[in-house]
């Protein structure tokens, strides 16, 4: 019974999100905007997280099987795919390389603000005990 209470809260914020989507006409996906209302929730304390851990942690480790009927979609395409396959291969590869590229730059240079602010705290704290052992 706890699982379909658990499975009943995930499933209202996703359908929460497709409602508002549908009718305000929005660009974004019901499905990101049932996330950014489940976070919400969380945030707000209105839903405990460990109260849907269980089914979350069991819709994660069986993600692969909710990928099965796009897969199986994608036949009803199968010739006009065979025909472009290296473009789309090609896509695939650029893609994945360009992201890799950019979350690595990405985290560099996060890496390096935080970083550069460490160093400006470390002088900071050694500043003010240099003026702590002028005062003595």
């Amino acid at each position: 019974m706890k699982f379909f209470q658990e499975f009943f809260i995930i499933i209202f914020f996703s359908v929460l999100g497709e409602g508002i989507r549908v009718f305000a006409h929005l660009p974004i996906p019901g499905s990101i905007l049932g996330i950014l209302f489940l976070f919400l929730a969380f945030q707000m304390h209105l839903v405990d997280p460990e109260k849907i851990g269980a089914t979350g942690d069991f819709l994660l480790n069986n993600l692969t099987i909710l990928f099965v009927p796009a897969g199986v979609g994608l036949l009803d395409y199968f010739d006009d795919i065979a025909s472009i396959w290296p473009i789309l291969l090609g896509a695939v590869v650029i893609c994945s390389i360009v992201t890799m590229a950019v979350a690595g730059k990405t985290a560099e240079g996060v890496e390096a603000i935080l970083q550069h602010f460490r160093i400006k705290r470390e002088e900071k704290l050694s500043g003010a005990e240099m003026e702590d052992n002028r005062i003595e």
